[in-house]
């Protein structure tokens, strides 16, 4: 399994954090945007990956549209204590570095269309949701409410709001384990859509209330890497997944073998993580019964696809042998802009073209590959 982490050092970029804050990039759709993180415990689910009998329990965040008149905006610290502190070790970036970093998104603020589609996101192995934040809010401005998933025990680390954490401790080298936390990852995305239909649960949402629900009926679904993985195989599992999104994802699962009926839309890295993935891509492709597109973006790595270049664009740093040589604003903004046309697409009833070739002048970097 592809680990989704750099090893690469930071150290003379790092003189570049020398503000109180590093705040990412302003969103560029047509909604400003609100975030409130969201803790889920599943009372149904025992964590098999717990030391000690523990329910599983999710950290989310829901990036969302606000209204334009929104006056007051707090922005906070996006990453969390040993995230921050964990990245700032990993890269070798002097203490601190890391909790400088902050979405320009309104922490809290009133959701102000739960009318427009939900879109759930799955992050890649040993990944965080966190750290595909820059797309998220991005993504979220162009008309999408957004959950973006942590994975505990597959996740880097996830930290709750009372002070626990958990590491990840998921061992890929043990026969079948694999498949299993696949199935892990779609029970969680299930449960998570599940939550987003839960009065308890979306009350702590300024903005909705019970005449004001997310539409839960039907609904998106992407990730990246492993990911990817998990949303294939939710839109088999689960038929309110009517549209899924792939970010350089292995097809993994019992799904590489049925097939979907969903729409699906996989954006690959042009130096690919594995061959086999290729090979499964191949393989399954016509299994996939619906509308369906395989882009290759040149210049990209694996780590291409989460917020890494972007990142190392805000600290001056060159990653390029780890990310790929496309700059964090512009995977970004690519991301965002099929993304954007493929789920309006498909939960929206728009179609702009982009995917059949229209405005393909906007990004050489994307090549048509199979449909």
């Amino acid at each position: 399994m592809w680990q989704n982490t750099i090893t690469l050092s930071l150290v003379c970029a790092a003189a570049a954090a020398t503000a109180n804050q590093i705040l990412f990039p302003n969103t560029t759709g047509p909604y400003r945007v609100g975030s409130k993180d969201l803790e889920l415990v599943d009372y149904s689910r025992n964590d098999i990956y717990s030391p000690l009998p523990q329910l599983r329990d999710l950290m989310t965040t829901l990036y969302y549209p606000i209204h334009d008149n929104q006056t007051t905006c707090t922005i906070d610290t996006l990453y969390t204590p040993l995230l921050a502190t964990y990245l700032d070790t990993l890269v070798s970036a002097p203490l601190g570095t890391f909790k400088k970093f902050a979405l320009p998104s309104c922490v809290n603020a009133p959701l102000a269309r739960p009318d427009l589609p939900l879109v759930l996101f799955s992050h890649g192995y040993k990944g965080s949701r966190l750290l595909y934040a820059g797309f998220l809010q991005e993504f979220a401005s162009h008309g999408f409410n957004v959950l973006a998933v942590d994975h505990p025990y597959d996740a880097l680390v996830v930290e709750y709001p009372d002070g626990r954490f958990v590491y990840n401790t998921f061992d890929e080298s043990v026969a079948g384990a694999v498949e299993e936390d696949l199935n892990v990852r779609v029970q969680d995305m299930i449960f998570a859509l599940n939550s987003m239909n839960n009065s308890t649960i979306t009350s702590q949402v300024p903005g909705l209330s019970s005449s004001k629900r997310l539409q839960t009926s039907r609904v998106g679904i992407l990730g990246h890497s492993f990911g990817g993985s998990t949303t294939l195989q939710a839109t088999v599992n689960d038929t309110r997944f009517v549209a899924g999104t792939l970010f350089d994802g292995p097809f993994w699962g019992f799904a590489n073998k049925t097939g979907t009926d969903a729409p699906i839309m996989l954006l690959a890295a042009l130096q690919p993580s594995s061959e086999d993935w290729v090979t499964e891509w191949t393989t399954t492709w016509p299994l996939l019964r619906s509308f369906k597109r395989w882009f290759d973006v040149a210049g990209t790595l694996h780590l291409s696809f989460d917020d890494i270049p972007l990142l190392a664009d805000l600290l001056g740093a060159d990653l390029s042998e780890s990310v790929g040589n496309v700059t964090g604003t512009r995977m970004i903004s690519m991301q965002s802009a099929f993304a954007t046309s493929f789920f309006n697409q498909f939960l929206k009833n728009e179609t702009d073209g982009l995917l059949d070739g229209g405005e393909s002048e906007q990004w050489p970097e994307i090549s048509f590959v199979m449909d």
